[in-house]
């Protein structure tokens, strides 16, 4: 019940209609954000679908395909997706689709910045993974969502200049505690490869992802932070607290990005398993009586001294400005 209450939040998030970007922001009634007191509760999926709807100007991608033929849908110069023939049912009663279109629906996160408007971590519980990309994928026809039968597979195919091995499939999965609303796991339903071409004296190189999985999709590779590793801790102003705020750890030299953890003992934030010397940026976004604040901070952790951070107000458009250029 929890996955499917999570699962609809985020088609609601990545397939209402597009909307225009707005410095005007409109909360939810009923969250409490102006309660600037930290509590033992969690955060209620609302407050995340709030304030992810406010930040968030990326773009799905929406195109249909025939059934009884193989299509490459081209959704951009750089992404594209294949699509079997005969190859689907209908999800809630396993019925073969026999003939017409399918509806597919993609989201691509591809940059560092695209994982914190989602609130989408680039870790697997506490263990950081680096991310070479991830996509939501829906399937429907007559308003019903379809799934791949079994032995097939749909191929996701994007560009990347510096491709990397040892990349494995995960699959996001949604979860309900007091600190975050979703984690990834690696498993076996899909297969990456990378591959190199050129056209026209043009030479690109890029990744491919395999599999019969919609939902959330993506391929990392879990980083070793085994041998030397500290706690990073962080610490926000008195009223910036686990019910209005969120801190994220950026990694300057790698594609990983981290949500940090809420200790209501010490009222801060913190991430587990850091490499020492990891040099990362700090980003707090924070909502209080209807309005944005954002902190910004780079730095090397060398030790678990506790790191502070001091928000500055901010629109919704200066928030996706330094998202998007992290």
């Amino acid at each position: 019940m929890k996955k499917t209450l999570f699962l609809i939040l985020i088609s609601g998030l990545l397939f209402s209609c597009k909307k225009e970007m707005s410095d005007t922001f409109v909360p939810y009634t009923y969250l409490g954000i102006n309660d600037t007191v930290w509590t033992k509760k969690p955060l209620t999926s609302g407050f995340v679908d709030s304030i992810s709807a406010a930040i968030n100007n990326n773009f799905y991608f929406v195109d249909s395909f025939d059934v009884n033929a193989d299509d490459t849908i081209k959704f951009t110069p750089d992404l594209s997706i294949f699509f079997p023939e005969h190859a689907y049912a209908y999800r809630n009663s396993s019925y073969p689709v026999t003939d017409g279109k399918i509806n597919v629906q993609v989201l691509a996160l591809l940059k560092k910045g695209d994982y914190i408007k989602y609130m989408i971590p680039t870790s697997a519980k506490d263990y950081l993974l680096q991310t070479a990309g991830s996509f939501f994928v829906r399937l429907t026809k007559n308003n019903q969502d379809v799934i791949m039968l079994p032995n097939t597979s749909f191929t996701i195919k994007w560009t990347n200049n510096n491709p990397y091995s040892g990349l494995n499939f995960f699959e996001g999965v949604p979860l309900s505690n007091i600190d975050s609303l979703f984690t990834w796991t690696q498993t076996p339903n899909g297969t990456i490869s990378s591959w190199d071409s050129t056209s026209l004296g043009v030479q690109k190189k890029g990744y491919q992802i395999s599999t019969q999985i919609t939902n959330w999709i993506g391929c990392s590779n879990l980083i070793d932070t085994t041998p030397n590793t500290i706690r990073l801790n962080v610490t926000l102003p008195l009223n910036y607290t686990n019910k209005n705020s969120f801190v994220f750890a950026v990694y300057n030299d790698k594609n990983s990005v981290v949500r940090l953890t809420t200790d209501f003992a010490t009222r801060s934030f913190y991430s587990v398993h850091v490499p020492v010397n990891s040099n990362i940026t700090l980003v707090s976004i924070s909502m209080i009586d209807n309005k944005f604040y954002v902190g910004k901070r780079s730095v090397t952790v060398t030790n678990a001294n506790r790191i502070s951070l001091a928000p500055m107000k901010a629109s919704p458009s200066e928030i996706i400005a330094l998202l998007d250029n992290l």
